[in-house]
């Protein structure tokens, strides 16, 4: 009774009619930018979604969204440029609900939410489309129901709910994305035991049953570097970050020189090599290789398929690597680069090479190779900016020697021999495919997904980029 006087209230304020022409209304559930679909997908404490009202018709319409009983403490639902005065959220109402559309709040005992209203009946102005916006954010764990209210039909009972379920958050840091800096918080409570609330051995203990284990591992991995579209973290080396000149990455081929000479067709191991000229602490990695010009050189950036021969890519980086988040593919900011990613656990990398690839001459030309650091930190998981080296190559069709650094031949087979024979060892791509096959046929591990979610879960550890 209580919910239907308000609405009369409410109803009274905003317009006058007589009669209510039913329209068809649409409600669709997205991601938090708004256009990419929600995919009915787990949803992490703090994690944003939005909410949005369309109809096909230009008729008159109110309805409303709810948090109902226990499910109010577990979601916020906002409204957007909220109006005091008017009690209006004017940008949670799109042009097409009309010039004098409302979005107005309303907490109560029971129901937490919105109504919506498009213009007058009598008003010309709106039309088809989206009408309207709510933002949603996770707040407790558990299952959480936003009810839908078509008023035409119900001012106190939903017309069907929409459902959604929230697990811990994986951004352990927190800042906006799961990365090494989440990494580096689980890693240290490896197999802790004792795990109890609120802090679950500092947020690792996903599944909440008391440790943390290979359950908590597979947990972590299905949000590994989320997001995987959209916001991307910020470049440590734009202008607000201070490089660091204590420490240094470089581009070198095998005789550690940064400029090189080579022929067209001739394919190349190149190195990202780690310098240190004070105390080193730098423990994770996660940069990208860029070409200026994509139409005279590649990188073999093959993501690892257990289908095809290994990639030439290799995270080479010492001491206590955790291999299973080494990360090679396909760059971020250009496909035709290279991302390459190691986490070290509670160690700062020695100085020398982290990782290599190949590079492969397609014209004649100079090609300069960019280095980004997309995200790198320190033993204390504090983020670090080190100054970036790039490489230049020059091309030609005849051969020829390099012009700076070394001293040596850095091009053709003779340099790609070299390379090769100053690799560090490093394990192979089927040798880490069988030892993720034998957790899952280790009874005593005990893993908590089907068959096909581990198997999922291995592929994405292949493919991460």
């Amino acid at each position: 009774m209580e919910k239907v006087l308000r609405l009369m209230i409410v109803v009274s304020v905003v317009i006058m009619i007589t009669s209510w022409v039913s329209a068809d209304i649409t409600v669709g559930v997205y991601e938090v930018d708004g256009n990419t679909p929600f995919d009915d997908r787990d949803i992490m404490i703090g994690e944003k979604l939005t909410i949005v009202v369309s109809s096909d018709t230009n008729d008159f319409w109110s309805g409303g969204l709810f948090t109902s009983g226990n499910h109010r403490l577990r979601a916020t639902l906002s409204g957007r440029d909220n109006d005091p005065n008017t009690r209006d959220c004017e940008l949670s109402h799109y042009e097409a609900a009309g010039d004098i559309a409302k979005v107005t709040g309303w907490q109560d005992s029971s129901i937490w939410g919105f109504d919506l209203y498009t213009s007058d009946i009598n008003d010309s102005n709106f039309i088809a489309g989206n009408w309207f916006i709510i933002d949603y954010e996770a707040e407790a764990i558990g299952d959480c129901n936003v009810g839908f209210y078509d008023y035409n039909t119900s001012w106190s009972d939903p017309n069907y709910y929409l459902y959604f379920y929230h697990i811990p958050t994986r951004d352990i840091k927190p800042d906006g994305v799961v990365d090494f800096l989440d990494f580096s918080i689980l890693a240290p409570q490896w197999f802790a035991i004792d795990c109890n609330e609120p802090n679950w051995c500092q947020g690792a203990d996903f599944d909440m049953d008391g440790d943390v284990d290979i359950n908590d591992l597979g947990l972590f991995m299905d949000y590994w570097l989320w997001p995987n579209e959209g916001d991307e973290p910020a470049e440590p080396n734009e202008p607000n970050y201070p490089l660091d000149p204590t420490i240094i990455y470089s581009i070198v081929d095998a005789n550690d020189s940064n400029e090189i000479t080579i022929d067209v067709n001739d394919t190349i191991t190149l190195y990202v090599k780690l310098d240190t000229t004070d105390s080193n602490n730098v423990s994770n990695f996660w940069i990208e290789v860029n070409i200026s010009d994509v139409n005279l050189g590649s990188i073999d950036n093959t993501p690892i398929d257990s289908n095809n021969p290994p990639p030439t890519a290799e995270i080479l980086s010492e001491p206590n690597r955790w291999d299973t988040f080494d990360n090679f593919g396909p760059g971020d900011n250009q496909e035709e680069g290279i991302v390459l990613a190691g986490y070290h656990v509670d160690v700062a990398i020695n100085d020398g090479n982290m990782a290599s690839f190949e590079f492969t001459c397609l014209g004649q030309g100079d090609v300069t190779l960019t280095l980004i650091n997309v995200d790198s930190s320190n033993t204390d998981s504090n983020s670090v900016y080190p100054t970036l080296e790039n490489i230049l190559i020059h091309q030609n069709g005849q051969g020829g020697a390099p012009l700076g650094g070394g001293g040596g031949d850095g091009g053709g087979e003779e340099s790609m021999m070299m390379a090769e024979a100053e690799a560090e060892p490093e394990p192979n791509v089927a040798e880490l495919a069988d030892f993720l096959e034998e957790i899952w046929n280790d009874e005593s591990a005990q893993i908590d997904s089907t068959e096909k979610e581990w198997d999922t879960f291995v592929e994405s550890v292949r493919n991460s980029e």
